[in-house]
Formats: C-alpha cells, sequence, structure tokens
C-alpha cells in the first residue's frame, strides 16, 4: 500500500469514511427506524436555548436539567436549518403520503419537531467523521499508512461508535474534542511551533464545550508534560542548567495562561456571556465539592468570570458522579447499583446509588468486537516485547494514558449507564490496535493474514446486528436474548426499538405489553396499540407477554410490578425478543401460580417485618 500513488490513497480513504456515513445515514431512514432514545428530545431542546442565547434558562426545569453543552448547539443549527416546506414534503411526502421518509412510522408521521431531530443527527455524524479522520492521521504519523487506515476501519466498523454517531447527545461529541485535543497537546511536546500550539489551545478550549469529563484533560495533560519532559528535567537539575528550567517553566506558564484565557473565551461564547461574572454564592451547588468550595467566606463574593449554566452544569456532573442523581441506578449482571439493597418505588427517587469498580471492565469485554479486542492485545503484548525500541513516553503514553485516566476514574463513580461513559477511550485505542502492522519483517506474511482476519470477523460482527447498534453485544453473549443478564441502560435498553415494538404488537394482538417505566416511552407505545393490550398485574393471565430490558432488570414503578419483574428474571427465560431491547415471556398456568405464591410471601415477610 505504501507504493500506492496519492490518488489510490484519497480514493481508500474516502471509500472507508463514505462506508461510515452509509452505515450511520442509511439506518436513520429506514421504513422501521429507531425511536428518538430517552434523552435526545432534552438536548435538541437545549441547544435551541443556547442559540437563543439564554442556555441559563433550561436550568430552571430542575437539577438534572442543568447537563447541557455548547456543542448541542451544532445539532439543532443542522435541525433548524432545513426550511420549512422542504420539511412538510419529507414529512408528509405532498400529494402522496408514500413519498415520506417518515410514511411508515406513524409515530413520527406528520411530526416536524420530532423530523428536525432526525436531521439534527447528522452534526453528530459529521463530528464523528472527523474524528475517524484524526483516527486515521495519528496512527498513520505514528505507524505508517497501513497503520492508519486499519485504525480507521476500526473506528467506522465499531458497532458503538455508529451507534452513538447516529444520535442527538454529547458522547460522540466529547470522545472526538478530547482525542483531537490530546493529538494536538502530543504535536506541542514533540515538534513544537505555533500552529500547533495555537491547534493545541483552541481545541482544549472546544473540548471544554462538548461534555463536561473534558476537565480531566488537565490533569492528563499535566501528567504527560511530566512524563515527556522527565528525564530532560532530571538532567537539567543534575547538570544546574538553570536558565534552561527557567525557560521551559515560563514556556509552560505562557501556554497554560493562554490555554486558560481562550478556553474561558471559548466557554463564554459557547454560551452567549450569558450570566457571567454570576457570585460563587448566588449559585445553587447541588455537589458537596462545590457546595463545600461556595461555604469559604473568601469565595463567596467572587464573580466567575463563566456563564451561569456551565459552572451548573459542572456542579451537576460531579453531583452525578457521587451520587448517580439524574441518571439512575446503574445495572451489572442482576445487580442494581443501591447503597442499602432497596431502592423507593418512585422511579425518580434517586437516593443512595452506587457504582461498580468492575463495571466497565465487563461492558468493554461484552460491548466491544472481539476483533477489536485481540488486535489491542496483540498491540500491547508488542510494547512490551519492544519497550527498549520504543521511545513510549514521547508517543504511546499519550494514547494509554488518558485511557488508564478516564477508564479508572469513571470506574469510582456512581453515575455507570453505559459503555458510552467511556465513549472517549475508543479513539485511542484503534491507534493503539493499529501498531500490530509494525511487527517485524519475519512476521510480515502472518501480520497481514491476522489483520485481514480480524476485520471480516469485525465486519460480519457489525453487519449482524445493523441497524441496532445501541444493543450491540459482541460474541462472548452466546444467546442474543440474554443480553439484559448482563448489562442494560443505554448499552441494551434506551427507548430507541418502540416502533418495532408498536408493529410487533398491532401483528401479534394478543401479546400483552408490560407498561415501561419511562413516561415518553410509555406515551409513544400507548398512543398505538390497544388498551387491551396492556398488561395488567392485578390479573395477569396465560399467555405472551413483552417488556423492555430496563423493566426487566428491576426498575418499576410499583412493588407488585418489581415482584413480576423479579419472578420473571428469576424462573423464565424469553422465548422471543423485539428488536434486541425488548423481550417476550410465555406465562404458562404452573407459572402464574407460583408467582402468585411467591407474591403472597413477599407480602407475609414485609408485613412480620413491620410488626
Amino acid at each position: 500500500m505504501g507504493n500506492y500513488s496519492k490518488q489510490t490513497k484519497i480514493a481508500l480513504l474516502s471509500s472507508l469514511c463514505f462506508l461510515f456515513l452509509t452505515l450511520c445515514v442509511a439506518s436513520l431512514f429506514l421504513p422501521h427506524r429507531e425511536t428518538l432514545t430517552y434523552d435526545e428530545r432534552f438536548y435538541y431542546e437545549s441547544g435551541l436555548a443556547i442559540l437563543s442565547g439564554k442556555p441559563s434558562e433550561v436550568g430552571k426545569q430542575g437539577v438534572a436539567a442543568r447537563n447541557i453543552m455548547p456543542a448541542l448547539a451544532l445539532n439543532a443549527s443542522v435541525g433548524e436549518a432545513i426550511p420549512e416546506k422542504i420539511l412538510s414534503k419529507l414529512v408528509e411526502g405532498g400529494e402522496n403520503s408514500e413519498d415520506s421518509i417518515f410514511s411508515e412510522n406513524s409515530i413520527l408521521h406528520n411530526n416536524n419537531r420530532e423530523a428536525r431531530i432526525y436531521v439534527g443527527k447528522l452534526a453528530t455524524i459529521f463530528v464523528s467523521l472527523i474524528a475517524a479522520i484524526y483516527v486515521f492521521i495519528w496512527s498513520r504519523e505514528l505507524y505508517g499508512l497501513h497503520a492508519g487506515f486499519l485504525s480507521l476501519i476500526l473506528y467506522i466498523l465499531d458497532p458503538n461508535i455508529i451507534a452513538h454517531s447516529r444520535l442527538v447527545h454529547q458522547d460522540i461529541l466529547g470522545a472526538c474534542s478530547v482525542f483531537v485535543a490530546t493529538y494536538y497537546f502530543w504535536r506541542v511536546l514533540k515538534y513544537g511551533g505555533r500552529k500547533n500550539t495555537i491547534s493545541s489551545i483552541i481545541t482544549f478550549g472546544i473540548a471544554q464545550i462538548t461534555r463536561y469529563t473534558a476537565i480531566f484533560l488537565v490533569p492528563i495533560y499535566l501528567l504527560l508534560t511530566i512524563v515527556f519532559h522527565g528525564s530532560t528535567i532530571i538532567n537539567l537539575i543534575r547538570g544546574r542548567d538553570w536558565k534552561n528550567i527557567t525557560t521551559k517553566i515560563v514556556n509552560l506558564g505562557k501556554y497554560t495562561m493562554a490555554c486558560l484565557l481562550a478556553t474561558i473565551l471559548i466557554i463564554n461564547i459557547g454560551l452567549s456571556f450569558d450570566k457571567t461574572f454570576t457570585k460563587l454564592g448566588d449559585y445553587d451547588f447541588a455537589s458537596k465539592a462545590f457546595i463545600s468550595l461556595q461555604s469559604q467566606p473568601l469565595l463567596k463574593e467572587l464573580p466567575v468570570p463563566l456563564p451561569y449554566a456551565y459552572l451548573s452544569g459542572l456542579d451537576f456532573g460531579k453531583s452525578k458522579q457521587e451520587t448517580g442523581f439524574g441518571s439512575g441506578p446503574s445495572y451489572l449482571m442482576g445487580r442494581l447499583g443501591l447503597k442499602n439493597g432497596e431502592r423507593s418505588s418512585d422511579p425518580y427517587d434517586f437516593k443512595g446509588f452506587k457504582g461498580f469498580k468492575e463495571y466497565y471492565i465487563i461492558a468493554f469485554l461484552y460491548k466491544v468486537p472481539i476483533a477489536t479486542q485481540l488486535l489491542i492485545i496483540l498491540a500491547i503484548w508488542g510494547l512490551i516485547r519492544d519497550r527498549k525500541k520504543i521511545k513510549f513516553w514521547q508517543n504511546e503514553a499519550f494514547l494509554l494514558l488518558p485511557f488508564f485516566f478516564y477508564f479508572c476514574t469513571l470506574s469510582l463513580t456512581a453515575s455507570q449507564l453505559g459503555i458510552r461513559y467511556i465513549m472517549m477511550i475508543f479513539p485511542f485505542l484503534f491507534v493503539v490496535a493499529s501498531r500490530v502492522t509494525v511487527f517485524g519483517e519475519e512476521a510480515k506474511t502472518r501480520t497481514r493474514l491476522l489483520v485481514v482476519s480480524m476485520v471480516a470477523y469485525l465486519l460480519i460482527s457489525n453487519f449482524s446486528y445493523f441497524p441496532h447498534y445501541v444493543s450491540y453485544f459482541n460474541e462472548f453473549l452466546l444467546d442474543r436474548k440474554m443480553g439484559y443478564t448482563i448489562l442494560a441502560d443505554s448499552n441494551l435498553d434506551w427507548g430507541q426499538d418502540v416502533v418495532y415494538v408498536v408493529n410487533y404488537l398491532q401483528k401479534n394482538p394478543e401479546i400483552k405489553y408490560v407498561r415501561d417505566f419511562h413516561p415518553m416511552t410509555r406515551k409513544l407505545l400507548e398512543n398505538e396499540i390497544q388498551t387491551d393490550q396492556i398488561f395488567n398485574i392485578k390479573q395477569p393471565q396465560v399467555g405472551l407477554v413483552t417488556l423492555g430490558a430496563n423493566m426487566l432488570v428491576g426498575i418499576a414503578e410499583d412493588r407488585k410490578l418489581a415482584q413480576f419483574t423479579k419472578f420473571l428474571r428469576d424462573n423464565l427465560k424469553p422465548v422471543g425478543r423485539i428488536a434486541y431491547s425488548y423481550f417476550v415471556f410465555e406465562l404458562r398456568p404452573q407459572d402464574l401460580a407460583k408467582f402468585a405464591e411467591s407474591s403472597t410471601q413477599t407480602i407475609n415477610v414485609e408485613s412480620s417485618d413491620k410488626t
């Protein structure tokens, strides 16, 4: 490939990018496309609020509504850019309703707001494409052209990347910005130069308006600077070269100050300078960390040079990590993340949540394609093997340190609702995996065979889930009806399969539907099916019932329904599935009798406890 012409290389790069766009865009406009996920409507409306210049107004809806970022305005800008006449044509189909892109989706039919949100998804796809190109660029710079194309293939065929590239959400925006910012920081330390410095400063600032966890770039940059210049600094100190030491400290100070000022400016521009310089004491904080900061007398009167919405959102993000508030309990392999083992019957009573230290290890093991995992393992083995030949602290450290920092830090939080929370580590790992292409000349043939085999395996695994990428599990999950036994939430059920459920229930009216815990999903479904199809927990009947994964794992409206879902988990296995996030169970007479008996025993135990 290294001998190919420039035109051929560009054609290959363009073809791979086109494949990625096809996988992302095509699935948005299928006859029975995925429904908007739980959060997309809120984030789109947040984007509109940002465009209006009053983002702080969104936070007045409640603490959980503070999680907005200026980058969401991209989705809203794209969605609102399409003229009303064209949108109406797309939704209604003109004289022939069958021409409508939404004609077979009754939930979206004649709904211009929903259609604009769908169009707004294109902004996320575009940002994801930028990330893909930078993955290619960094791999090529480190390991050559073969590595560049391999890392690009790993990116564009990753089901998790595709799944979240199609959403109005922060995950891909954050992943892209963190990766690109780290890339330019690497170039600043390695090559210097005004262009790299300016690019690094700007991309760091942009990262701060895409996702709040981008703030972790501050300690990451500090650690990378230490390991990059560590030996040089030690030698300068030993040689008592105070002049050079002073110069480096001054240059670092200049860069830090420029980063700080540029970031403050970018954040203010992104949020229209809305309520900038509000005093710290006038904020309504929720997290322990910010409340403690606010309690300091000297800081109370300090005017904050950031928009009100930004610091409020940062506080909310910290509170979410501390308590899980605004998310719901995490779920892992049959366990809910509850500190005392119990929860209120109110599904929105977010108290006493905890995370699982092994959560992201399990999520990574089951959600990342096996082919990608194998290539990462081989690449790391190669790094260990070649440790004396490579400049690890000047190159690979910039890939692995951000990965370990984010992975370990987020594993200690209470907010763990999906692998999407660590989406920012994926681009780094794709670049690491691409190092398998630089194995020695003696292993060239075997390496090529391995890479081709893994790419073929990845392609098959990817296409086997099309277009249901949100619910993707790799082949470690032998039975795809059992995904809920491992993970749930946005790993499996994010409210995306409502259209498929409606279509299934309309074709099978004898199947009962267990009401979903989420009000939007419940409303969409119950507007489209017959009333007698709703499962009555007070009078359960023999036959087939279906429910979503999040309901099945125990997030229920009332204790009786929670007992029922627990009974299903403990005693029955699904006989079918709808898409990948809804499961069909068969209730036989003996099952109902057993459920009635277990319910009576539970009630008796609770009564004796109260006595």
